[in-house]
């Protein structure tokens, strides 16, 4: 007979994407660094809080369009030097051009995202990774989708600030987002009362 909790399901994961250093083919090719028909030479570099994380200088061989190509990473990460090749196929698309899909390396799956850890990239699954949402209760959900709106409308990261009819759709997002976190947030205030016994709760009109 097995103890307490022997039945219970294992995790696989062994992280969240949100806390390792990551390479989109789809911003390298925004950013021209992945260009198919050529080759291209550039440092990508990875910053936490605003700070200076990591670098990596990529050579990326794009040029025989037909047979893919190949990224080499090499660089000085937070846990040592990295020296790595990721295939990568490019696959033609209906309305003209290619797409471009790394291949992880261990599982040899196409991918469009490869994250760092143990001294290598590979895909999410490859390398037991899960989303910081999964974790996340319903409150914590609607707080972060909140958050990423928010983000979006002062044009964060690698996206502009949206404009015009996007810009109207995005702060209707947002106002429904608040709407919805602040209804979940006062319905748990409202369980937890008709628990304890309370007469008044936050929020509620007099």
């Amino acid at each position: 007979m097995g103890g307490i909790g022997s039945g219970a399901r294992r995790s696989t994961h062994i992280g969240n994407v949100e806390e390792v250093l990551a390479l989109d083919i789809r911003v390298l090719r925004r950013l021209g660094v992945v260009h198919p028909g050529e080759c291209t030479c550039d440092t990508v570099h990875w910053s936490i809080g605003g700070l200076s994380a990591s670098s990596a200088r990529l050579r990326v061989d794009l040029s025989d369009i037909e047979r893919g190509g190949v990224m080499a990473i090499s660089g000085e990460m937070s846990d040592g030097a990295i020296k790595q090749h990721i295939a990568i196929e490019m696959v033609p698309s209906p309305f003209g051009g290619h797409r471009c899909y790394f291949i992880c390396p261990t599982s040899g799956q196409r991918c469009e995202v490869i994250y760092y850890t143990g001294g290598r990239f590979g895909s999410r699954k490859a390398q037991r990774l899960s989303y910081a949402v999964q974790g996340m209760n319903e409150i914590s959900r609607a707080r972060r989708k909140t958050a990423k709106l928010r983000s979006r409308l002062s044009g964060s990261g690698d996206q502009p600030r949206p404009r015009g009819r996007n810009r109207i759709d995005t702060v209707r997002r947002l106002r429904e987002a608040e709407f919805e976190a602040k209804t979940l947030y006062l319905d748990r205030l409202r369980n937890l009362a008709d628990r304890s016994g309370a007469q008044r709760i936050p929020g509620d009109a007099r």
